[in-house]
């Protein structure tokens, strides 16, 4: 099983490779997370990473992941190594970038938006 920082580096090379790096912020990388981890589960009634998510005010919260990037406030989070990458299956892949192509284009704000749809009350 991998972990929510590598799940946080698949994303943020990809906000490279494409080009889309500015947004890339530790809010929008929780959003991320969160659909990835919604999807795993719904697909596969198993978590893909272990680490919780937490419903805070402006939206899912992983947080270990959080913590990990908050030096960077809301400004755009580094590329990693592309090495960590090494330790995500050809299925988590696969999901994993249906998660980004999906969500990946979407502003980290409109994504939080998006998170506070799904609750149910």
């Amino acid at each position: 099983m991998i972990d929510c920082l590598t799940v946080s580096r698949y994303f943020i090379i990809k906000a490279y490779q494409e080009g889309i790096e500015a947004e890339m912020t530790n809010m929008k990388v929780q959003n991320l997370l969160y659909y990835a981890q919604s999807l795993h589960l719904a697909m596969y009634d198993q978590p893909l990473f272990p680490e919780e998510i937490q419903a805070w005010r402006y939206g899912p919260v992983c947080p270990p992941g959080y913590r990990f990037y908050s030096e960077f406030e809301a400004k755009q989070l580094p590329i990693p190594d592309q090495e960590s990458l090494s330790k995500i299956s050809e299925d988590e892949k696969q999901l994993l970038e249906e998660v980004w192509e999906y969500f990946g284009g979407y502003h980290a704000y409109r994504l939080s938006d998006m998170t506070h749809l799904d609750k149910s009350d």
